[in-house]
């Protein structure tokens, strides 16, 4: 069996300072490991993921997150509309998704009944089937590209504004939206409490849906983009487990299975948000749960061939063989050789 490790984070996001944030880390699986593969650099957005496991770039995924949430998304068109924080950093705007907040279905259906009251006569109809997951319906396409939200938690939000014919039209009612936002009761009552404020929608996953390809490996993800994806390619997927042995446990119990693809995501949050001590005991992590394991699974024969992949401005993909290891010759490489 093959494994492939889609590790979020593994690289620092900053290839200006990278190699300091990740000098002396103690990681001697996958240095073997990136000194006896085939290391091909590999920078690009996190959304490439989805275009190399299910042949979609991440662009138009709307209406079938919508449909999958249980609204009637067959007429009109479809916007994500996400629920997220904005934090001012220096001359930057930063964005932090659902995933740091604890937001209740009540405050989510107060938040969107006001986004409603306020966008009625432009047409935006907007929707939450769930706290951390808001749509906005409208009847004529947007006109406009969005950046998926997983390529800008984190990011400069600037550099990822709406584009296109209708940009600057969304640009300015995104603008409207975190006034109103800004200053809704419902923050009010969350800054009082300790809880970081819904101050913006994060807008993307436009247009006609795309064609999803159906993938023939076992995934074992948490990530929901792939688990949507996987539901519409009626590809076979299952929760991340904390270790490798489970995930290949896992594998055994479904019979053959070519390729196992697994998301360790670990690093993903501390390397989003520029967490520099969380990344580094990340990493730790990712050694002794999943590379350790698999260098080992490599030497005695379980798995015939591994590959790790990630994104990023230093992102690479290495792919390593069960002969590759016999290449004794080959010296380790550290992640910070690699900026």
């Amino acid at each position: 069996m093959k494994l492939t490790l889609h590790v979020p984070g593994l690289v620092w996001p900053d290839a200006h300072d990278g190699a300091e944030v990740s000098r002396e880390l103690t990681l001697p699986a996958l240095t073997t490991l990136l000194g006896r593969g085939r290391v091909t650099p590999a920078a690009g957005a996190p959304s490439g993921l989805l275009g190399e496991v299910f042949g979609v770039s991440g662009a138009a995924l709307a209406r079938h997150a919508a449909q999958a949430d249980g609204l009637d998304a067959g007429d009109g068109h479809w916007l994500i509309a996400d629920p997220v924080h904005l934090r001012i950093d220096r001359d930057r705007a930063l964005l932090a998704d659902v995933g740091v907040m604890s937001l209740s279905q009540g405050d989510a259906n107060a938040l969107v009944a006001s986004l409603n009251r306020h966008f009625a006569e432009d047409g935006l109809q907007f929707h939450a089937p769930r706290p951390g997951r808001w749509y906005v319906h409208m009847p004529a396409a947007p006109q406009a590209r969005f950046t998926p939200l997983m390529d800008a938690v984190g990011e400069d939000i600037n550099q990822h504004l709406p584009g296109g014919e209708q940009g600057l039209l969304w640009s300015r009612w995104l603008n409207e939206m975190q006034m109103l936002l800004f200053s809704h009761p419902v923050n009010e009552e969350r800054e009082a409490r300790g809880d970081l404020a819904v101050n913006s929608v994060w807008l993307w996953g436009s247009g006609e849906e795309p064609v999803v390809q159906r993938c023939s490996d076992l995934l074992l993800t948490d990530d929901a983009t792939l688990q949507l994806l996987a539901n519409v390619a009626g590809t076979p997927h299952d929760a991340l487990p904390y270790r490798l042995e489970a995930a290949l446990a896992r594998a055994a119990g479904q019979g053959r299975v070519d390729t196992l693809r697994v998301t360790p995501d670990s690093a993903e949050a501390p390397a989003q948000f520029r967490d520099v001590w969380g990344w580094r005991e990340a990493q730790g992590r990712l050694e002794e749960n999943w590379f350790a394991p698999a260098l080992a699974a490599l030497r005695d024969g379980r798995l015939s061939a591994l590959s790790i992949r990630t994104t990023g401005n230093a992102g690479f993909s290495c792919s390593v063989s069960r002969r590759d290891l016999w290449k004794f010759w080959r010296r380790p490489v550290s992640l910070s050789h690699l900026y």
